[in-house]
């Protein structure tokens, strides 16, 4: 059996014993009160902030009846025809009500990451839905006109339909997330092979060369995929007619191999975890002492970390400094004693990934996340923490359980850091 740290009580009956409501009520009651006080915070910031105007120009031009594509638009505009609908059948036209109207659309993934979770830790549903709505640069992001939130519901209701073997309608989800988002395909690859997993696990096979070769586990494969395999077919339609992936500015968002992203990745991830990497260090010290060569493999990865590290798009300028990831790109990067210093987290992260996938419950879906990880951030050549966000949820989905007091801190941290950082942002102090 893993080794898994049990809760001794979950955050939900805390919170019940505590009040006297049904743990499911008080949830709800608790979200949509921080929704709507991150709501009243936002209302104070006029104009938009970051690419806010350039999402907010498509929905403008859909409300006035404009169906076409502003040149700025890299993806295809489904989330703004949403939230242009939303806002013309509630009559919330104004700069604050096209925000409301996102926070409507944007709110849905609270159920789907609940939902989602009752799958794999029923018990845990409630605290870890809870840590994915304050982690702090994502709470923001339910009040500002931003495809992330909504392009993350579908792609957890996706993998929780896959999980329960409704295929179609996973395969519905499937076109849905690429329609909002065109580089969810990679989440969609991600089902595919999770099922190839179920498949197998039925089966009673081990996925190496010989047994994924085996004609009856293709067959089953290729059937439950049949759904995926339109949504590829027309995602390389897609590609062909359009001359690439984005739509609009694709200058700006070439393919590369950044190395960076990863980095970056593992610094926001070892953050966003800290508490659940605290409580890893005794498995760490021990999978060490039994590996040694985990050393080896460390230090020549410093290495390859310091000679590539490194921000030279023109998005990720340390003169943006408004932008308060670039600030932090700045000090790990351009600062030899941060850049070394930074290395420390960055292993520790992965060291404690590691640890996550020998210990949890669901440790063959962490392993296979890895990959999928890599290509939905690695190729991209601008770093931001946005593109991290499908990753960070299913970590969180599948990680293994934490202790109480863990949970506690890390909900606290997440809830003081989420209201100085929305504080901020509605001052136009920093942006994310």
């Amino acid at each position: 059996m893993p080794d898994i740290v049990a809760v001794k009580t979950p955050l939900k009956s805390q919170l019940s014993q505590s009040s006297g409501l049904p743990e499911i009520h008080l949830f709800g009651l608790l979200l949509l009160a921080a929704l709507l006080l991150g709501f009243d915070t936002i209302s104070h910031l006029k104009g938009g902030i970051g690419d806010e105007d350039v999402h907010r120009y498509q929905i403008g031009w859909f409300m006035q009846g404009r169906f076409e594509i502003f040149q700025y638009v890299t993806m295809l505009p489904l989330y703004h025809l949403i939230v242009a609908a939303i806002a013309k059948l509630t009559g919330l036209v104004s700069l604050n009500g096209i925000r409301f109207s996102h926070m409507l659309f944007a709110a849905s993934v609270i159920p789907a990451m609940y939902f989602t979770v009752k799958r794999f830790f029923p018990a845990e549903a409630i605290a870890r839905t809870l840590l994915l709505v304050f982690i702090p640069f994502f709470f923001p992001l339910f009040f500002l006109t931003y495809t992330d939130l909504p392009s993350l519901m579908v792609v957890l209701f996706m993998v929780e339909r896959c999980w329960q073997r409704h295929y179609g309608a996973a395969g519905l989800l499937a076109l849905v997330a690429v329609l909002l988002r065109q580089p969810n395909i990679i989440w969609v690859a991600f089902c595919s092979c999770m099922i190839a997993l179920q498949v197998a696990r039925e089966m009673q096979l081990r996925l190496i060369l010989t047994n994924v070769l085996n004609p009856k586990f293709l067959q089953q494969v290729l059937w439950r995929n049949r759904f995926m395999v339109v949504v590829y077919v027309l995602f390389v339609i897609f590609v062909a007619v359009n001359g690439g992936v984005a739509v609009g500015d694709a200058e700006q968002h070439p393919i590369s191999f950044n190395l960076s992203n990863l980095y970056f990745f593992l610094l926001v991830a070892w953050a966003v975890f800290l508490p659940f990497n605290v409580e890893q260090l005794p498995r760490i010290k021990s999978l060490l002492v039994r590996h040694w060569w985990i050393a080896l493999v460390l230090v020549a990865g410093f290495f390859v970390y310091f000679y590539t590290y490194g921000h030279p798009h023109k998005y990720n300028s340390a003169t943006l400094v408004f932008y308060g990831h670039n600030w932090f790109l700045h000090y790990t990067s351009d600062v030899t004693l941060w850049r070394v210093l930074s290395y420390i987290p960055i292993a520790w992260m992965g060291l404690s990934y590691v640890v996550a996938v020998r210990t949890s419950v669901h440790g063959d879906l962490l392993l296979l996340l890895v990959p999928f990880a890599l290509l939905s951030f690695v190729p991209l050549p601008l770093i931001e923490q946005r593109y991290y966000f499908v990753a960070l949820a299913l970590i969180m989905l599948w990680r293994p359980p934490m202790s109480r007091l863990s949970t506690l801190i890390n909900l606290a941290g997440f809830l003081v850091l989420s209201a100085f950082i929305l504080f901020n942002v509605s001052r136009q102090s920093f942006f994310l």
